[in-house]
């Protein structure tokens, strides 16, 4: 079952299977297998790391732990920490600015295994087989202000559209002998899929918020219509898409390289709308 893909949840609810999310069980001394209470979670997207905190939850004498799951969901390797006196340390690293601007669609490159995707940024198609969703999304240019808090008020954007981020590292610590930094980006927001199955797919109404009940919400749930949420709505998703059919869906890779934000804001295809 592929939990990315409405179709795939829906073809499997009509076929009476329920999704199950990953889990942890361990292996007893007699050779069953015991569940760990709570999920594990995934690694949503593209490559990435997860941690599953599994202290003190483990039977003792646990020789053996497995993940179950009937996502398709590939694993590339699992690591043991047993290190009783690891320390951390977390620091955060405040947002310094936000340019959002069109970038186009990276190359993707396939890995040996299904799943494994890599995507070259440099080598860039300004077209592609996407669609935009029909709607009001955010201006172009600096977007700074609507990144700085966790709110209701979010960058709408779309399609071969990005956000280019610069943090403030300058306070960093100094790190100690033998330390290693890692660095964990937080992202807050929603995600709408187009997606035939999914819940009002092409068109970026219902505008999401952080106390909806469900989405698509009931008419007893509302969007914050107070002067700020107004402003937010009127000032900043002033970009209208019409969702009208893209003039090429086809793939037409070129050398773009990295360049500042400013310049790259530019560089459209034509019919695009800034």
């Amino acid at each position: 079952m592929n939990y990315f893909s409405a179709t795939s949840l829906y073809a499997a609810w009509q076929a009476g299977l329920k999704e199950i999310p990953p889990y942890v069980e361990a292996q007893l001394p007699d050779g069953t297998w015991q569940r760990i209470p709570g999920d594990a979670g995934f690694p949503a997207g593209l490559e990435r790391t997860i941690v599953v905190d599994l202290t003190s939850k483990l039977p003792a004498g646990t020789r053996h732990v497995r993940l179950m799951t009937n996502l398709q969901i590939y694993w590339d390797q699992v690591l043991i920490d047993q290190s009783a006196g690891a320390q951390t340390r977390t620091t955060e690293i405040p947002l310094a600015s936000a340019m959002m601007h069109f970038r186009g669609y990276p190359k993707q490159v396939e890995g040996a295994s299904p799943g494994d995707l890599d995507y070259n940024y440099d080598l860039v198609s300004l077209t592609g087989p996407f669609q935009r969703e029909r709607g009001s999304y955010t201006h172009f240019g600096d977007v700074t202000p609507l990144l700085k808090t966790i709110d209701d008020k979010f960058v709408v954007f779309g399609s071969g559209e990005e956000i280019a981020a610069e943090f403030d590292a300058e306070n960093l610590p100094d790190l100690p002998a033998h330390w290693k930094r890692d660095y964990f980006f937080y992202a807050n927001g929603f995600v709408k899929d187009m997606d035939w199955w999914d819940a009002s797919p092409f068109t970026v109404a219902q505008m999401p918020f952080h106390g909806m009940s469900t989405y698509p919400y009931p008419a007893s749930d509302k969007y914050p219509d107070d002067a700020a949420s107004l402003d937010y709505r009127l000032n900043w998703n002033d970009r209208f898409e019409s969702g009208a059919p893209v003039r090429s869906y086809r793939f037409n890779y070129q050398s773009l390289p990295s360049a500042p934000p400013e310049i790259r804001a530019t560089q459209l295809p034509s019919g695009t709308q800034q």
